[in-house]
């Protein structure tokens, strides 16, 4: 009884081994072909860079791999995994990193990019009904409030069932360093200048005045305005900017106005990435004042209109007091006089003796910063 049941056993066996290959891969989800792009049903306008003319997939249990070609006979291989392990692999500086998943028959591929750029592709293979059109859907997604593309990738499969002759079935794939692999936007250039002469607009954080400010006190500011580079943010709104007062004048006794003179210092954008430089005033709306360009120097009013002011109300005063004890003694017209004369000297002394407006620049107070030389950023640098 025994020999007979482990015969059985074994035939069942047997036949276990012979079904297995065959329902390994379920048809509907069997990428294997070469397939070749259709332009005309593809929508490949956003698209950052052309796509592959042909796709060579072979599948292999837990395993796909793929070879892709462009025109000129460039090529990309690389394989995806289907057990929800993760496929890494690196090309020059880039580092690319693949999770899949099945949605029915549906292979979504979700792959995040890191290194001179940051972005995630994700993709969605379908077959259809008779297995010859592969439709690959793939967005790009830059950061996360980044802008967000789609393209559609229509593929025919000339000879149904054919699979890839150009690497060995099972052998692991290693990624083309000549060709990134499917999904991979284009290089950005190596680094992104912001050119000198370049005007950023800046708001004020920390209110300054010629009376409490002095030489070495620090300025803070933020951009109030994006600066774009062909299409791209590269220092967002709310950037922190720090200067320094060169030097802070209060308005004289006799004569002059309140000074303070600005030079900023550094850039930091929001990920912490940071350029120093020393970069002049190129404007500001202070309502007060006037602004000298050349030297990065705000000027406050004068204090004319205030000192004629004093001495005219201190000459009527005078006067009034004149006349009034002139009139007690009989001679109220010289009373006046000499009162007039005598509150025109106090208003002078008044004058001599006080100082003109300080110039404030309150919180809130724009400024408008020019670049004295360029300022470069690596494409990673950048939020």
């Amino acid at each position: 009884m025994l020999p007979r049941i482990a015969r059985l056993m074994a035939g069942v066996s047997s036949l276990l081994v012979l079904l297995l290959p065959a329902a390994a891969i379920d048809p509907d989800r069997d990428f294997s072909g070469v397939w070749f792009l259709d332009e005309q049903k593809s929508e490949l306008a956003s698209l950052p860079s052309a796509a592959p003319a042909q796709l060579s997939v072979s599948q292999e249990g837990a395993s796909i791999h793929c070879t892709e070609s462009d025109k000129v006979g460039k090529s990309a291989v690389w394989t995806y995994h289907t057990d929800s392990s993760v496929s890494k692999y690196q090309v020059g500086n880039t580092h690319m990193s693949s999770q899949t998943k099945w949605e029915g028959a549906a292979f979504l591929i979700n792959t995040i990019v890191t290194g001179p750029q940051n972005y995630v592709v994700t993709d969605r293979w379908k077959l259809s009904r008779d297995h010859r059109t592969l439709t690959i859907r793939r967005q790009f997604q830059r950061g996360a409030s980044g802008p967000e593309t789609e393209a559609v990738l229509v593929y025919r499969n000339q000879a149904p069932g054919a699979v890839n002759q150009d690497q060995p079935a099972g052998q692991p794939s290693t990624p083309n360093p000549a060709s990134p692999p499917a999904g991979a936007a284009p290089q950005l250039p190596a680094e992104i200048v912001v050119p000198a002469g370049t005007k950023i607009p800046l708001t004020l954080i920390n209110s300054l005045s010629t009376k409490h400010s002095s030489e070495g006190d620090r300025v803070y500011l933020q951009t109030s305005f994006p600066i774009t580079i062909d299409g791209r943010i590269v220092i967002p709104r709310g950037s922190y900017v720090t200067g320094t007062v060169t030097e802070a004048k209060r308005p004289g006794k006799v004569k002059g106005k309140g000074e303070i003179f600005l030079r900023f210092d550094s850039l930091t954008l929001a990920n912490g990435t940071t350029r120093d430089f020393r970069s002049r005033l190129g404007g500001t709306d202070a309502n007060e004042g006037q602004f000298d360009r050349a030297e990065g120097k705000i000027k406050g009013d004068g204090s004319k209109g205030s000192d004629a002011r004093t001495v005219a109300t201190t000459t009527g005063a005078g006067a009034s007091i004149g006349a009034i004890a002139g009139s007690t003694a009989g001679h109220g017209g010289m009373g006046a006089g000499i009162g007039a004369a005598a509150g025109a000297a106090a208003g002078l002394a008044a004058v001599m003796l006080s100082r003109g407006p300080d110039l404030v620049l309150p919180r809130g107070t724009s400024f408008e910063m020019v670049l004295d030389r360029d300022v470069r950023y690596k494409p990673a640098e950048l939020p």
